[in-house]
């Protein structure tokens, strides 16, 4: 049986995407960012700034690849995302959540600090994470901080390497794919 050009063409093109897709997949957030992999989801503002939040709330959150980590799951389908977001029942679309989390972190540095975010030492990034973690009516940013710092737990800690580095044992019941270790 002869196959037509354009069935040919859309079932290459499908297994291409899902060999791009296969090899994405088994890069380690650390891996992408040491490779320099592109960030889609997100201004690449918004992702230094992400970057910055994280590492102040989980230091290493930056060089383990939050921001890929953070990427990848914003183009999954929201049924299927890893994002902490997800199990605070958050409702999609996360990158709506995420940016406007951003802002809003932004917006406190330059109100407390008339300062902008990017701009923030290290004390007074200490600082600014203190204020975003402290749960009231009147902190909006109190359920970004808890994702934020969740995921960046999940992407610095939620490996053998991270287990290691807490000298836990990690007592897994079935092993992540080879590569999970990055």
């Amino acid at each position: 049986m002869r196959e037509s050009r354009r069935s040919f063409i859309k079932h290459s093109a499908g297994g291409a995407a899902l060999l791009l897709a296969y090899g994405a997949l088994l890069l380690t957030p650390a891996q992408a960012r040491a490779r320099g992999i592109a960030l889609h989801r997100l201004p690449a503002p918004e992702n230094r700034m992400l970057e910055k939040l994280a590492e102040a709330l989980v230091p290493g959150a930056a060089e383990a690849g939050v921001a890929h980590f953070v990427d990848h799951q914003l183009g999954v389908d929201p049924d299927d995302a890893l994002l902490i977001a997800k199990y605070f029942q958050v409702p999609p679309p996360y990158k709506k959540f995420y940016r406007d989390g951003i802002k809003a972190a932004a917006a406190l540095a330059l109100r407390r600090f008339n300062t902008p975010l990017l701009s923030l030492d290290a004390k007074q990034m200490h600082d600014l994470a203190g204020e975003m973690g402290q749960p009231g009516a009147g902190n909006a940013l109190f359920l970004f901080y808890l994702c934020l710092r969740s995921d960046a737990v999940d992407v610095v800690y939620g490996t053998p390497d991270g287990f290691e580095r807490l000298r836990v044992p990690l007592m897994a019941h079935i092993m992540p794919p080879e590569g999970w270790n990055g």
